[in-house]
C-alpha cells in the first residue's frame, strides 16, 4: 500500500501544489491485519483515525485514478488482496475527485484534468525533481530555480528532458 500512498501524494502535491505535511506518528491500523478488504475499504477504515483523515481524504480520491497501475507501472484490471482461501479479487475502480474539485470516472478522465492545468503540473513536478535532484526538500530559496527550469521546459512544450537539462545546467545542480 505504500506505494499507492507515495503516488497519491506525488500526484497530489505535483497537480495542485499543496503542500502536505510529514505524517503524524501513528500506529498502523492492527484491527485490519485479518481482514481481507479492497484498497478502498482499507484507506476508509485509516481514515476513520483522526490524525490520519486529514491528509488522506485530499490524497486518497485522486490516488484512485492510479489504481490501474501495479507498483511496476504495469496496467491492470484487477487488483486482489490476501492468500488462498483468504484472498479477495475486484474490479478496479478508478474513479475519483480532486480535493474540492471536479470528479473523474478513470485514469483517462483524470489525465485529461491534468493536461488542462499543464502550468501547475509542470511547476510541482519541478518542486519534486529539484528536491531529489538537491537531494533535500523543495524549499522557498528554491523560488528562481523553478521559476527558471519551469520556464525553460514550457519553450520545449514541456518536454522531460528540457526539465531534467534545464536542472542539470542550472548552479544549484552543479554545485551539489
Amino acid at each position: 500500500m505504500n506505494s499507492k500512498i507515495n503516488r497519491r501524494h506525488f500526484l497530489r502535491a505535483a497537480g495542485t501544489l499543496i503542500a502536505l505535511p510529514a505524517p503524524p506518528n501513528v500506529p498502523q491500523i492492527s484491527r485490519l491485519n485479518d481482514q481481507v478488504l479492497t484498497t478502498r475499504e482499507r484507506l476508509a477504515a485509516h481514515m476513520e483515525e483522526a490524525q490520519c483523515a486529514n491528509c488522506h481524504r485530499k490524497i486518497d480520491p485522486i490516488g484512485f485514478g492510479l489504481e490501474n497501475f501495479n507498483a511496476a507501472g504495469k496496467w491492470r484490471t484487477q487488483d486482489f488482496f490476501g492468500e488462498g482461501k483468504r484472498m479477495k479479487v475486484w474490479d478496479i475502480d478508478a474513479s475519483g475527485a480532486f480535493h474540492k474539485g471536479p470528479a473523474f470516472g478513470d485514469y483517462y478522465e483524470l489525465r485529461e484534468q491534468i493536461s488542462q492545468r499543464e502550468d501547475d503540473f509542470a511547476r510541482g513536478f519541478v518542486e519534486h525533481l529539484i528536491g531529489y535532484a538537491l537531494g533535500r526538500p523543495f524549499g522557498f530559496t528554491d523560488e528562481d530555480l523553478a521559476n527558471q527550469i519551469v520556464g525553460s521546459a514550457k519553450q520545449e512544450a514541456y518536454a522531460v528532458s528540457a526539465f531534467i537539462h534545464a536542472l542539470v545546467r542550472s548552479e544549484a545542480f552543479q554545485k551539489k
